[in-house]
């Protein structure tokens, strides 16, 4: 198991003599404090494979309703409902996303964060853990057989999610050109274009191709330009190779801009000018997936949220939500926890050495 570790101390696990031969002892569930942000990082079912494998799982209160599974469930599973403070008392803290500023307060020496950290654009984050002693293990930066296994569910997610909000934003009522993405019989589709060629690329190139949409995929790897194009034998896609003067000419012909560019455990350089988003049609949409690891995108100064998701500059329509499969919590919870839980167990049985 790969994994992203900022911390002083990952050899030593705050626990004396184990249940079951368990490391981790105390397993806290800490609901998500980032606004709009609905899902939870165990479902009940997990809750119960960690009591039978011996821990004691505190679940904060509420942790679970926003994704559709109330306390009672967590209880009927054998966790115990506790308090904010008391969930992050526990050795391993699972999370879904990266902690926030007012709860650096409970990090403590030996405890493991788990989650989608993406530390490269939260350094007071890694500060504070550091600090204390804590071990943070980055979700997001997790390889498993050539792929990023917990972040390709919710990348699948992102890159759906985000034609959807295209063309959602696309409508005349808010600010957008004024037409329908997949088009009608009698009027022509618009046209997406996508910058990377990963997970989040594929998805949102697959919901678009099959809305009608008109696609093109920017993507520098030939390997994987030539696995996108067997993937999409016979569709109305473009492929072209990632460099900037076919990044700069596609832009200018996109009704909905999405960029996917991720560079896991780092900071992505900002590869899309304001001269090239200035140079979009009015009305357009521009959607930074990757924004949470910082983005790629030179207009967006700052993240946007579920609940205020979008602002306009040079007349296009900027959605920068660094959380977007938290909108469809209960879909992402299950697919999340689906791929969490074998990790969950082999940290609460061996510690940071799984």
């Amino acid at each position: 198991m790969s994994h992203s570790c900022c911390a002083t101390c990952c050899e030593g696990l705050n626990i004396a003599g184990g249940k079951k031969g368990l490391i981790v002892v105390k397993v806290g569930v800490v609901k998500e404090q980032k606004a709009g942000e609905g899902r939870v990082a165990v479902t009940p079912e997990n809750v119960k494979k960690l009591v039978d494998a011996g821990a004691t799982v505190l679940v904060e209160k509420s942790a679970g309703v926003g994704a559709g599974f109330p306390d009672a469930d967590y209880a009927a599973a054998g966790g115990t409902i506790v308090s904010h403070a008391q969930s992050w008392d526990s050795d391993l803290v699972v999370k879904v996303k990266e902690p926030d500023e007012e709860e650096y307060q409970y990090f403590k020496p030996g405890q493991v964060v788990w989650g989608f950290q993406h530390l490269a654009s939260s350094p007071a984050t890694v500060k504070a853990m550091q600090a204390a002693g804590t071990t943070a293990i980055g979700g997001e930066t997790i390889v498993e057989n050539g792929e990023l296994a917990l972040l390709k569910p919710m990348s699948a997610i992102a890159g759906r999610r985000s034609v959807i909000m295209g063309a959602y934003y696309l409508e005349a009522q808010h600010g957008g050109e004024g037409i329908l993405l997949p088009g009608t019989p009698e009027v022509a589709s618009g046209t997406v274009v996508i910058f990377g060629g990963g997970n989040a690329a594929f998805n949102a190139a697959s919901l678009a191709l099959a809305m009608g949409c008109r696609v093109t995929i920017i993507e520098l790897k030939k390997d994987r330009r030539d696995w996108l194009a067997k993937q999409f034998t016979g569709e109305a896609l473009t492929l072209l190779p990632s460099t900037p003067e076919n990044l700069a000419a596609a832009i200018k012909t996109a009704d909905v801009f999405i960029s996917t560019i991720l560079i896991p455990g780092a900071k992505p350089p900002k590869l899309v000018t304001t001269a090239m988003v200035q140079s979009m049609k009015p009305g357009s949409v521009l959607v930074d997936v990757a924004i949470d690891q910082g983005g790629t995108v030179e207009t967006i100064d700052a993240p946007t949220s579920i609940d205020d998701p979008v602002f306009t500059k040079y007349d296009v329509i900027h959605y920068a939500v660094p959380n977007q499969p938290g909108a469809v919590p209960r879909t992402a919870t299950m697919a999340l926890a689906v791929g969490n839980i074998k990790y969950l167990l082999a940290i609460a049985k061996s510690g940071i050495a799984a």
